[in-house]
């Protein structure tokens, strides 16, 4: 697990590379370096990395590593779980190893098999290797985009790449311009959907999809080279044995994630996922290591299951209480973890950095399970409100708008169904470019579109999905279209979890140079469970009755199942505890602050003073999600 990054096209700059890499030495304590490769004569090509050492952590693993037989070299940010076995396959046609990394292992399945070598790659990655003999890097992502990759091109045409926005900024090589389409985004969704970035020249590489750069800094192609595929439920499925080959899939994913030199443990907040996930752990033998965080607000917190859970299995079990004191006392380490502001993440931040003070570098987490086996509340409503209105429009699209239109309005939208009015208002008029997307993007709006174009002013473009285009075509791909439960779970697992959950997990966990694995987005596991027609995965939402079938002979009859419950903080009071309540305040009040993260500083000081009169007027992630953003742009010297 790494920080990498590099440039092509031009001369070198080895200073800007070095500075990028020294923005990211969280990623990667443990070891640096750079290399220049390329022409003498002519454009070269740098490559740097930082290293969080997990697997063979002698001077053999060092990067940026060369092979001499090609002259390639390879900078790696992540895991290839399968690298024994690729590793035993490349002997017997002759390779021989000099580390015992995965590292190496790319480098040499690059060699053999070019760019196809990713289909092979069972893991989380994002890398770049220098083709020496075709006088170009190749870059890739991982399936699911648990691993980042972000770019920009000059004006000189220089490509530049990083693991982090913050590490391209750090260059000095691109400009601290914010985006307006980003911003939008942001405002809608509470985070900025790739490829866009918050930065305007900045873009990210799409999940599952590999680029090719010329020596001179021009980015040549890129292509995708992995689907995932919702079974469309056409014929009656052997149920029975496809829970058995899932079954199957989700043990090996965890036994492969189990492979490390350094401390390695597991989140276990109790539920199901992170308890089925230590289960396995338990069942590969060794010593177990579980860690859980306790609220003092009985509401949140879910202990109890998870002392149950690992005195079930044996674990080493590690509980850290975290209260008000200890949210103020870690919230600049949180808001310095931040690679892009978000509404969410900060408390995989709290865990992360627990778990890591606790002296492990590597944990396992449940991620991934709730958007395969419909683990949230949206997979019902979200039918039922694409459901209504549809049939409102089938009538005419003013019968909706009109009923939307006679609806009270509140100042804020607070509680009952704005969402629902917000998408008769709007969405039948707007189309639609598949099934269930605006219902999705309602249900998951973070500010409704007269908060955004108050907030926005002449910036805002509106996009009623608040999504790029670039993502439309990507998840058309990918059937989005679909009805019902299928169609739900591609845009959770791409949108929920790929935009939001994942990078938010890489961004806080690396803060702390921890390294998280989610057995459940592996892609063996996920395309598998995916064959399981979507209303057979997904019934009984959010409860997951499915994923039961799956685990229960593991987990056993002494496990307590319970209703859903998601890892949340208790963050409408902490916001309001003395010190934290003043910081957010002051920062909102900031009106040359507000004015350059391109918001209008009345309509913030108009959401601040109704917060400031009666919190329970005001959604604190709205609240939140202001602050993260203004804190951002001032702290990175970020402007229109």
């Amino acid at each position: 697990m790494c920080g990498i990054a590099g440039m092509a096209g031009g001369v070198a700059d080895t200073a800007a590379l070095a500075r990028m890499l020294a923005a990211m030495r969280h990623r990667g304590p443990d070891d640096s370096g750079m290399e220049l490769a390329g022409a003498p004569d002519g454009p070269r090509v740098a490559l740097g990395s930082t290293r969080l050492a997990i697997i063979d952590l002698s001077p053999a693993g060092h990067m940026p590593m060369g092979e001499p037989e090609s002259a390639n070299l390879v900078v790696f940010n992540g895991e290839v779980y399968n690298f024994a076995v690729l590793r035993q396959e490349l002997e017997r046609g002759g390779e021989r190893f000099r580390s015992g990394t995965d590292t190496e292992v790319i480098l040499k399945a690059y060699r053999r098999w070019g760019a196809a070598c990713v289909e092979r790659f069972r893991g989380m990655f994002a890398f770049a290797v220098w083709d020496a003999a075709r006088g170009e890097l190749f870059l890739a992502r991982d399936r699911m985009g648990k691993k980042p990759l972000y770019w920009h091109r000059m004006a000189s045409g220089t490509f530049v790449f990083a693991s982090e926005v913050r590490a391209i900024l750090a260059s000095g090589l691109v400009s601290r311009q914010l985006g307006a389409d980003a911003l939008d985004s942001f405002l809608f969704n509470g985070f900025a959907v790739s490829p866009h970035t918050l930065l305007a020249d900045v873009r990210s590489l799409l999940p599952a999809h590999w680029a090719r750069v010329a020596a001179s800094g021009e980015l040549l192609e890129t292509g995708r080279y992995w689907t995932p595929r919702q079974a469309d439920g056409s014929r009656a499925p052997k149920l029975g044995e496809q829970i058995e080959e899932t079954r199957q899939h989700l043990d090996d994913a965890v036994r492969l994630r189990m492979v490390s030199d350094v401390p390695l443990g597991a989140f276990l907040s109790g539920g199901l996922d992170s308890s089925a996930v230590v289960a396995l752990m338990a069942r590969a033998g060794g010593d177990v290591r579980t860690f859980s965080i306790a609220f003092e607000e009985a509401g949140f917190d879910e202990s109890l299951f998870s002392r149950r859970v690992a005195c079930r299995f044996g674990t080493r079990h590690t509980e850290f209480r975290v209260g008000p004191g200890e949210f103020s006392a870690w919230l600049e380490g949180a808001l310095g973890a931040m690679d892009q502001p978000s509404f969410d993440g900060i408390n995989t931040y709290f865990v992360c950095r627990a778990a890591r003070e606790s002296g492990l570098t590597v944990a396992l987490s449940g991620l991934g399970a709730d958007e395969v086996f419909g683990g949230y509340p949206f997979f019902r409503t979200v039918p039922a409100m694409s459901r209504l209105e549809r049939l409102l429009g089938s009538v005419g699209h003013q019968v909706p708008r009109a009923l939307a239109r006679f609806a009270p309005k509140a100042r804020h939208n607070v509680s009952g169904p704005w969402k629902l009015l917000e998408l008769l208002r709007h969405g039948s008029r707007e189309g639609s470019g598949g099934a269930l997307l605006p219902a999705y993007q309602t249900a998951q709006m973070l500010f409704p579109r007269r908060w955004r174009q108050r907030l926005l002013g002449p910036l805002s473009h509106q996009n009623w999905f608040g999504l790029p285009e670039d993502w439309l075509r990507f998840l058309d791909q990918e059937g989005h279209g679909a009805e019902g439960p299928a169609g739900i779970s591609t845009l959770a697992l791409r949108l929920f979890l790929g935009e939001r959950c994942l990078r938010d997990t890489d961004a806080m966990s690396m803060g702390v140079s921890l390294e998280v694995r989610a057995p459940f987005t592996d892609h063996a596991f996920l395309e598998s469970a995916l064959a399981i027609p979507a209303r057979l995965r997904c019934q009984g939402a959010p409860d997951k009755p499915l994923e039961w079938r799956i685990v229960e002979h593991w987990l056993g009859s002494g496990y307590v199942r319970r209703r859903k419950q998601g890892f949340i903080f208790p963050f409408a009071r902490w916001l309001r505890q003395p010190s934290t309540h003043a910081l957010v305040l002051d920062t909102l009040a900031d009106s040359a602050a507000v004015h350059r993260a391109g918001l209008n500083p009345a309509a913030v000081a108009a959401i601040a003073q109704d917060y400031r009169a009666d919190a329970s007027l005001v959604p604190w992630s709205r609240i939140w999600s202001l602050f993260t953003l203004i804190w951002w742009c001032s702290r990175h010297r970020i402007s229109l």
